[in-house]
């Protein structure tokens, strides 16, 4: 359990800096180019590691269906929610921006209902309604009367990036494939869909130095260990505990932000957080129960 929660920490410590780092780096670079280099570098460290460990030749063992189904997988889960979520910082504050992303977790359960055919009973209704209110908080700064000044568009970006990783969540479940080659295949597709894009609208842009760091960082620290050492802590320790520990990711963001970017955290955005919070812990509970 020690080793299953020191590598849950050093994983949610990385994915905390996402919104920070990807807020400095879309100063200068664009959502698509950012998701294209991110996901590029993902590829090829997760290509790495599987390399190493042997598992790159489980691709021999995948069908063209399973490509297929991988494809979809990857441009909604990783190219289109990275693209909305990166749109969305651009007209928001970075902490609202992934605070309302938090949203992907009541999606998750939406979809379930609807492709799982789990039931949607009343505790988890309530936890949606409770996850929307503290979205509406921190989109309008805790000040509702001033609804009409709310940039809408980033807000439904945010929530259209929250509702394509809830998709991509529950779409993978039925995905039989070891889970750092699945990946290193999500991130394929994302570089080559987004590659795509690039070259039909102008072409793939040079980097700097200083973007070439910020790309590592997030392709292979935020993309590639964070995950792999998500991985070992599910598997060393008790998932069900080691899950709930992800929550922790958005607070950890509040800091990273805070520091990096110079961004004050507003009161808003705390509350905000903690109503979307109880409404995904809420259903949690409601799932157990």
């Amino acid at each position: 359990m020690k080793k299953a929660y020191l590598s849950a920490s050093i994983s949610i410590f990385f994915w905390g800096s996402t919104a920070a780092v990807s807020s400095l780096m879309l100063e200068s670079l664009s959502t698509l180019a950012l998701v294209f280099y991110g996901s590029l570098t993902a590829t090829l460290f997760l290509m790495a590691v599987n390399t190493v460990t042997g598992k790159i030749s489980l691709l021999k063992s995948l069908h063209m269906r399973d490509y297929l189904t991988m494809f979809v997988a990857g441009t909604l889960g990783i190219f289109l929610y990275n693209e909305l979520l990166f749109y969305g910082m651009t007209r928001l504050l970075a902490q609202q921006a992934f605070i309302i992303n938090y949203l992907w977790p009541i999606f998750i359960v939406i979809f379930s209902c609807i492709l799982l055919d789990e039931k949607l009973t009343l505790i988890k209704s309530v936890s949606m309604v409770l996850s929307f209110v503290g979205v509406a908080v921190v989109a309008t700064g805790g000040n509702f009367a001033a609804l009409g000044a709310v940039d809408l568009i980033g807000v439904l970006a945010c929530c259209l990036a929250a509702m394509c990783y809830g998709l991509f969540s529950v779409l993978t479940v039925k995905i039989r494939c070891d889970k750092f080659v699945a990946m290193m295949i999500y991130y394929f597709f994302s570089s080559v869909t987004a590659a795509a894009v690039l070259l039909i609208s102008g072409g793939i842009p040079q980097v700097t130095v200083f973007q070439v760091y910020g790309i590592l960082w997030t392709g292979i620290l935020i993309y590639g260990i964070a995950f792999s050492l998500w991985s070992v802590a599910i598997a060393c320790g008790k998932p069900a505990k080691i899950s709930n520990l992800a929550y922790l990711t958005p607070f950890v963001s509040l800091v990273w932000i805070y520091f990096l970017t110079g961004e004050p955290i507003t009161s808003a955005s705390v509350i905000g957080l903690l109503i979307i919070i109880s409404g995904v812990f809420l259903q949690i509970f409601g799932k157990k129960q």
